[in-house]
């Protein structure tokens, strides 16, 4: 997570040739193709010194690294001083350097292995390497002792409350320690951090809103700490590691109100901060975001999938013959497994026209300028289309959410994350003499289909397909076939 996006992609600071991105020798190809990653390389002590352990790596470079390599060359379990271990991890780091690792990946304490012989990492000196924030400031703070939290209670009491007291009292807290020492609220801790450092990353808007009340123009631009990060910078990593946590666990449901106040605030902005919050709640970059969640690539994307599928089930009309329902498995068409399994026995032509048409409603919404699919605004779509058939649908034990649920699940099936199939046939910058999906811009959320899919109403908490799929089907046949086989033999 310190080097990649949960999508494998670098992480953009890192190598944009900015001020977080160290020696600026690396660049985007660090996310593709396959990876190594070195957990662990440990030689016995009785064959240490004697080049084992850089063989073993080299060979280990030659033959599987296709990629790029990733180390971490910390020592780990170590219970030695800080001077100690600090030379621990340089023996470490200088290991790694003979096998032609290079300066570390922007600013963090990654190292990174290129197999082209030719990348400018390749030509970098040793020196050239950049310091983390984390050792720059322990260099610079030899006998900055490790204190305990009641140790860290005693001496820094206003950083102590500020990351506790979120209430309205804080406000009067710190006017009450500005009044007894007007330099407690620009006093460093032992790792670095001012006040305003803690507020905001603890997104404490009441403590923010007096902070910066008096002169925090210095305090606003410091770095000067064991992380290398602004106020803003620290409130923004600490959000974004919230939202990443929670993605592996769940569904993200957007960034705190407090948070995204404290990011106004630090931004000084003058939009307003109720606007602020509700264009910013779901972390669009690209400020198009419909409702701050549907990006355009997004749009361009559920619409080629709404158009495409519609279009591939009305091709199936003629398969029906008059009052004769067929089966999922007889239309042989995989967004119809997104119907509950009692639903696939037996569908009639109109309710099959009826499920169809709730495509043919999405794309017309998504055609349409800032309006979102929700499952009214589709009903509402549909029925303008072909009513008697939608009626039919719905009559019969259908809902709109199973379309929507086989319409943003296939979507994300042929998207980067799942086959490509998507890409390989829309990502140009025209397609039919209309805008293709190129040239729209790019968003953070141009793959997050986990807040499509809560935008749109389909609740967590609910079960949606597919409920068995053509293959599923196909498996469950053949062992009925080798079932009835069995019987016959007996």
């Amino acid at each position: 997570m310190a080097l990649f996006d949960k999508y494998s992609n670098i992480r953009p600071w890192l190598v944009d040739g900015g001020s977080k991105s160290g020696s600026g020798c690396w660049g985007t190809e660090l996310g593709e193709g396959d990876m190594l990653y070195i957990v662990d390389l440990t030689v016995k002590d009785e064959y240490r010194r004697r080049g084992v352990g850089s063989y073993l790596l080299q060979k280990i470079l030659e033959s599987y690294c296709v990629g790029h390599a990733f180390c971490w060359p910390t020592p780990i379990a170590s219970k030695k001083s800080k001077a100690e271990w600090a030379q621990e991890q340089a023996h470490i780091t200088a290991f790694y350097r003979k096998v032609k690792w290079v300066p570390p990946v922007g600013l963090t304490s990654f190292l990174a292995y290129s197999p082209d012989p030719f990348h400018p990492s390749r030509s970098l000196p040793i020196a050239s390497d950049p310091e983390t924030p984390s050792i720059a400031f322990d260099s610079a703070n030899p006998t900055a002792p490790k204190l305990t939290l009641d140790e860290l209670h005693t001496r820094y009491p206003l950083h102590f409350k500020l990351s506790r007291d979120k209430s309205p009292s804080i406000m009067q807290t710190i006017r009450a320690a500005y009044q007894i020492d007007a330099g407690s609220i620009h006093r460093r801790d032992v790792n670095g951090f001012l006040p305003v450092h803690i507020a905001a990353a603890s997104e404490n808007v009441h403590a923010l809103r007096v902070l910066l009340e008096f002169d925090m123009t210095e305090d606003l631009k410091d770095a000067e700490n064991d992380g290398g990060v602004t106020p803003l910078e620290g409130l923004e990593v600490s959000m974004r590691i919230v939202k990443e946590i929670i993605d592996l666990r769940g569904v993200w449901k957007g960034c705190s109100d407090e948070g995204l106040i404290c990011e106004y605030l630090l931004k000084k902005g003058t939009a307003g901060e109720a606007e602020y919050v509700k264009k910013n709640k779901f972390g669009c970059t690209c400020g198009m975001c419909t409702d701050g969640w549907l990006s355009p690539r997004m749009r361009f994307q559920l619409l080629a999938q709404s158009e495409i599928q519609g279009d591939m089930l009305r091709g199936f009309d003629s398969a029906f013959q008059l009052r004769r329902p067929l089966s999922a498995s007889d239309l042989f068409h995989p967004v119809l497994y997104y119907l509950p399994k009692p639903l696939q026995v037996e569908i009639y032509k109109t309710f099959y026209i009826g499920f169809y048409t709730l495509f043919d409603g999405i794309s017309q919404i998504l055609r349409t300028p800032d309006a979102i699919q929700t499952p009214q605004v589709v009903i509402t779509a549909a029925f303008d289309i072909n009513p008697s058939a939608v009626q039919f649908y719905f009559r019969k034990g259908g809902k709109v959410e199973y379309v929507l649920d086989a319409l943003v699940d296939t979507a994300k099936q042929q998207s980067s994350l799942g086959d490509g199939a998507f890409g390989d046939m829309f990502d140009v910058e025209e397609v039919g003499g209309e805008v293709g999906y190129r040239n729209f811009v790019g968003c953070a959320n141009d793959l997050e289909f986990g807040l499509v899919r809560l935008g749109v109403g389909l609740t967590m908490g609910g079960k949606w397909g597919p409920f068995g799929s053509l293959w599923e089907r196909q498996l469950e046949m053949g062992m009925e076939m080798d079932v009835d086989s069995d019987s016959d033999s007996d």
